[in-house]
């Protein structure tokens, strides 16, 4: 199989490349490093290439952009899977660049699905769409503190049937929607085979994570390199986290063999997150950084971001239920010890500080 993944030299990206080629694939990476342009030179994903984990014969990477018509069609028309990756990924960035954010996040996927429909009808189209299509509506329900977090009075996990509409998105959360729905409307009204994945917090150290993107990278850098950390709105807030090489095995369960709804086509929407057993609060983050590197944040509490959860958790039955063979692998503790490890050796830290807490961590 050849698959066009695009994003393909960032954090979910990278690990999509690595798992098909590991399985035997040919993949074709698109990418033309927006998120430097968007964000600054902390956050290129070219260190990924750089790296050399995204150097192998059957990957062939692409600079280019998914705007591009021109550039897109003729890897179109040669490909057996597209995973859809690249985006604008920041609800706080949107709102300094609206039109900018829905060119790349709506009409990016839009073009990408018209020509899939047009070049290559049958190919399966996996969507990374995110939890902000829900908008702030989870901040409708009750919730209460229960130790260091906010804990959800009425549910223990969100599914797929929270609304989208009636409460606020953030243009991010909007453009992205959009993407989500039109990906659901080309199975219904073309009969592609797409499915649109609703990510929560996404996470590992090949992020390249920065104030506007990247939760649990960015805390790790800040704490490490003694940089002030901004907690917006509170630091009970709670996000499950998922590893990137998690997220990529959902994906490719998805592109080899995709499932229908229940009333005959494809087009599912799926939630995709860590789950409670990966929930963590800012503050529950804070505390488990000190405990394993001996290092106390520098944070200041700052003014509520627009549209910002309260509490997210995801709910992944239903994705369970139409792949039951998959596992979640990476738990909190291995998400935290391969950030840090990995922002020691990037930052080129001295561990005189934190070596003895965070080896006796790891052993």
């Amino acid at each position: 199989m050849k698959i066009l993944v695009t994003g393909g030299i960032g954090l979910i990206g990278s690990a999509c490349c690595e798992l098909f080629l590991r399985e035997g694939h040919e993949v074709i990476s698109l990418d033309n490093n927006t998120r430097q342009t968007l964000f600054g030179s902390d956050a290129s994903n070219r260190v990924n290439v750089e790296e050399s984990h995204l150097r192998h014969e059957r990957l062939e990477l692409i600079d280019a952009d998914i705007r591009d018509r021109d550039a897109l069609a003729p890897i179109i028309k040669k490909v057996d899977a597209v995973v859809h990756l690249a985006a604008q990924p920041s609800h706080p960035k949107s709102l300094e660049i609206p039109m900018e954010d829905f060119q790349i996040n709506a009409f990016g996927t839009l073009q990408l699905l018209e020509l899939v429909r047009i070049h290559n009808h049958d190919i399966p189209f996996a969507f990374m769409s995110t939890n902000k299509v829900y908008g702030d509506y989870p901040n409708f329900f009750n919730y209460k503190i229960v130790g260091r977090r906010y804990e959800n009075v009425a549910v223990d996990s969100f599914n797929e049937e929270l609304p989208v509409d009636r409460c606020g998105h953030t243009p991010f959360g909007v453009s992205k929607l959009a993407a989500d729905i039109y990906a659901q409307e080309y199975a219904i009204n073309y009969g592609m085979t797409t499915a649109t994945f609703r990510g929560g917090c996404l996470t590992g150290k090949n992020s390249r994570a920065v104030e506007l993107h990247g939760f649990l990278p960015y805390l790790v850098k800040c704490a490490l390199t003694g940089k002030k950390y901004f907690i917006y709105g509170g630091g009970y807030r709670v996000r499950d986290q998922i590893h990137s090489s998690d997220v990529a095995s959902c994906l490719y369960a998805f592109i080899r063999k995709p499932k229908k709804t229940s009333t005959g086509h494809y087009g599912k929407p799926y939630n995709l997150g860590g789950g409670r057993q990966n929930s963590v609060s800012i503050f529950e983050a804070i505390d488990a950084i000190e405990n394993k590197t001996g290092l106390k944040l520098k944070y200041e509490e700052a003014q509520e971001r627009e549209s910002d959860h309260l509490w997210w958790i995801s709910d992944m039955s239903k994705f369970k239920a139409d792949y039951p063979s998959w596992k979640l692998t990476k738990d909190l503790d291995f998400i935290f010890n391969e950030i840090i490890n990995y922002t020691i050796q990037k930052e080129s830290l001295s561990l005189t500080l934190m070596e003895e807490n965070y080896f006796q961590c790891r052993r």
